[in-house]
Parts: C-alpha cells; structure tokens; sequence
C-alpha cells in the first residue's frame, strides 16, 4: 500500500530545520504541522537533524525515574504555563477562557494532590440576607409581626 504524503519535501525539511532550532514541540506549534510529534521527529530523522532535548524533557532526564512526581509537576506546570499564554489571544470566546480556567484549575490540583496537599475549595458561605429577609415580609405580609 503506498501512502501518500501530505506535505511536500520541502515542507518537512522547513519544519525539520525549525524544530532543529527551537524544538519539536515548539516548531510544530509555529507551523501548525504535522499532526503529530512522532511524525515530526522522524522527519528531523531523515534530514539528518539531531534534536536537542526541550527543556521539560531535560528536566526530566535529570531524574532516574520518568514520570514520578517531580516530572508530572513540571508537566503540570507547563500546562499552566501554555495556558495562561494562550489566554493572552484576544479572540478568545467565553467557552475558551472557560475551558483554559478549567485547564489551570486541574493542573493546579494535580500538583497540590501530589505534594500532599488538600485540593478542594470550600466555598464560603451562602449570605443569607435576602432569604432572612423575604420570610420577614412574609411574615409582615401574613399579619404574624
């Protein structure tokens, strides 16, 4: 079966030669191609072009153990990183901000659960003025003050 290429040779030299400079995950963001990290890296494979570890990866090479706490909180905090960078769009509808709070939000409790940390919120409590308020007129209403 043969595949056909999606993107010429030229588009996946350019984006090699990017990814070279600035990183996979990076220059994928730049160009908004290809679809996946793997693909890009083969591509810098086949061109020749040795990709320096980003500096998530390098942090996390500093540690034996891949994905133990201290590399899911760097994972974490860069996801709070990229969000809050990509609140910065103007063109943002209130859905998106929504969903990248929401992003923020589970990140940070992510990192708080595995420091050890409560991760929950109380909310504070409900003012009960208007309710205490509206059962007064009722009253008043009623005859009963």
């Amino acid at each position: 079966m043969f595949r056909i290429a999606k993107y010429t040779e030229e588009e996946q030299r350019q984006a090699a030669e990017l990814a070279g400079d600035i990183g996979i995950a990076a220059a994928k963001r730049e160009l908004g191609y290809p679809g996946s990290w793997a693909t890009l890296k083969r591509w810098c494979e086949e061109q020749g072009i040795e990709i320096e570890l980003d500096e998530l990866k390098s942090k996390a090479a500093e540690f034996n153990s891949f994905y133990g706490d201290t590399e899911q909180i760097i994972v974490y905090q860069e996801a709070i990183v990229r969000s809050r960078e990509l609140m910065e769009d103007r063109s943002l509808t209130p859905a998106d901000l929504d969903k990248l709070t929401n992003a923020i939000r589970k990140a940070t409790d992510a990192i708080r659960a595995i420091q050890g940390k409560a991760t929950s919120v109380r909310p504070a409590a409900e003012d009960m003025t208007d309710v205490e308020a509206l059962k007064l007129y009722e009253q008043y209403q009623a005859g009963s003050l």
